[in-house]
């Protein structure tokens, strides 16, 4: 796993931890945004993780979590 990758799953640790501490409310709305807009990519590129070989469920799953990160890895794969 890359430093990318490790930091994003770092920073939506910190999310949670907000969300379920409730420090603050804007972090909130900023991690709500954050997943519409890795949804909204999820939906622009669906054709090309329909036609990974990663599977469509796992495939939202890295979009939802990495987003751009698993795009790339995935026109990567293409080449």
């Amino acid at each position: 796993m890359n430093k990318e990758k490790i930091f994003t799953l770092f920073l939506w640790a910190v999310l949670a931890a907000n969300y379920f501490l409730g420090f603050s409310m804007w972090i909130n709305y900023f991690a709500a945004l954050l997943l519409g807009i890795h949804a909204i990519e999820f939906v622009v590129f669906f054709k090309k993780i329909k036609d990974s070989n990663d599977g469509l469920i796992y495939g939202l799953f890295q979009t939802l979590i990495f987003g751009v990160l698993y795009i790339g890895a995935l026109e990567k794969k293409e080449n």
